[in-house]
């Protein structure tokens, strides 16, 4: 499910099921040019832990809105930067640099949820 969609769900009454953390990869902060429609209203609802990667070229949300914006989020956070990453973390560079992005990204998500899980 979508990273926005998750979250909402997260921020539902707890329920059996439930996750018990969240991989945002690249959350859609708000519509691309539209940095005011902040799609944020229910992460104070949010307990569980969550790890933000997004890339440093996102339109959805650049480093610097995200980070301004995780004071809302209910649960603790984890902020990683795909440095020349846009919102599908991809760079420029040619497929070896992408492979090595995408690796990143993976052992960051794998690495988190060991340090994460219950």
């Amino acid at each position: 499910m979508g990273g926005r969609i998750a979250s909402q769900v997260a921020a539902r009454d707890p329920a059996p099921g439930c996750p018990s953390g969240l991989v945002f990869l690249g959350y859609p902060l708000h519509p691309p040019g539209r940095p005011d429609q902040r799609r944020m209203a229910h992460w104070p609802r949010i307990t569980v832990p969550a790890l933000f990667v997004q890339g440093a070229r996102d339109p959805f949300a650049s480093p610097e809105e995200l980070s301004s914006a995780l004071s809302e989020f209910g649960g603790p956070t984890t902020v990683e930067i795909v440095e020349g990453g846009d919102h599908s973390f991809k760079i420029a560079g040619g497929a070896a640099r992408q492979r090595d992005v995408t690796a990143r990204v993976q052992s960051v998500v794998a690495e988190w949820i060991r340090k994460t899980r219950r």
